[in-house]
Formats: structure tokens, sequence, C-alpha cells
């Protein structure tokens, strides 16, 4: 296992599938700066060398979040890929809803920060660069409901689901936040999360 995942992220090719078109070959780490950029996501499919077919981004152990936080840690040569997060992120669970300006759906966090959060939504249409306005509900984490507009950065299949409808991630970068919220996102940061969850792909 040890010496093919190494065979898979060191000097191997990768090809990207857009529609009809391919695309590489690229490094590894290349890969992972398009994920952070917000320019490969967990539903397209890439294939390299290694693989016996076109692979879907999220079904793929060298870009799971497990991984990519060992590289970080570990110092891998492959780190200076990563973009450095100015402010803590910590995992947290809050029940949400969301408004597009078209209706309303519910959701949860899965994690938060004093600038955005990855969030669990019930509606598979939203897409980046959208705006939302996000309803962080009173809850036994919440003392006080808030409302922060947002624009949506990524968005990522989840194997992590609400209900049927369910299965997307969204990456959201808060843009105004009521102050009482921003006080709230801020003790959340920087005092610690309530709940973990496991999540696929970068957050």
């Amino acid at each position: 296992m040890g010496g093919v995942q190494a065979t898979a992220t060191k000097g191997q090719e990768w090809f990207i599938l857009r529609g009809d078109m391919k695309y590489g070959p690229y490094e590894y780490k290349s890969l992972i700066t398009m994920i952070q950029n917000g320019e490969l996501y967990d539903y397209n499919f890439v294939w390299a060398p290694h693989l016996e077919n076109w692979t879907l981004v999220g079904d793929l152990q060298e870009f799971s979040k497990d991984r990519l936080c060992r590289l970080i840690e570990t110092k891998d040569h492959l780190a200076g890929s990563f973009k450095d997060r100015k402010v803590p992120r910590v995992d947290l669970v809050t029940a949400v809803y969301a408004h597009n300006d078209h209706a309303f759906f519910d959701g949860q966090t899965v994690s938060v920060s004093e600038n955005g959060a990855l969030v669990l939504l019930n509606d598979p249409l939203l897409q980046p660069g959208q705006q939302i306005l996000l309803h962080f509900r009173t809850s036994d984490v919440n003392p006080e409901s808030f409302n922060v507009l947002c624009e949506i950065v990524r968005k990522n299949y989840s194997k992590q689901r609400l209900n049927v409808k369910s299965g997307l991630h969204y990456a959201v970068r808060f843009l105004q936040v009521q102050e009482h919220g921003q006080a709230q996102l801020t003790k959340w940061s920087r005092g610690g999360g309530v709940a973990k969850e496991e999540t696929n792909g970068i957050s």
C-alpha cells in the first residue's frame, strides 16, 4: 500500500477529464494547488498510470483530507503546494438555514473559522462564486442566532449526508457578518470546536 501511494504521488503524471477533453500531464502537487484554488473538485475525473480507469477525485485516497493533512504535518516536499491558513479553523456542528434569493434550505456547519466555514447544505445546485445568506440558528452551541452573507468558493461531494437529497459540502467565505455573530465566530475559532466530523476533501 505504501509503495503504491509513494509511486502515485512522486514523479507520477496525472491527467484531468473535462467533458470530452483530456488535459495534462500534471504533477501531483499541481493538482493539489488546483484543488486549493477551486479549479479542481471532488466530482472531476482524473487518471494516472497506476489507475485502471478515470476516477473521481473524491474517491482517491491521494486527495483525501487525511492524506493531505499528513503531508502538511510531516513537512513533506509537497507541503509548499498548500495555502497557509491565516486564521484557525475548528470542527463544529451547528444548524443553519441558507437562502440564495430563490429558496430557503437547511443544513449544518462542519467546521468554522472567523472568515469562513465548511457547510453541508440540502441543495446540490449552488455554484462557486454564488452568494448566499447563512442564518446560524439558535442551538446548544449557539446562544443567539445571526446572519452571514457568504460567497461559495468550493463544492465537494461527500459521503456524509443530512438526508437523501444532500451530499455536497460547500466551502464559503464570509463577506458580511452581524456584530454579535462575529463575536461568536471568534469565540468558537479561538476557544475550540464542539463536535468533530469526518469530511472528505480539503477544508
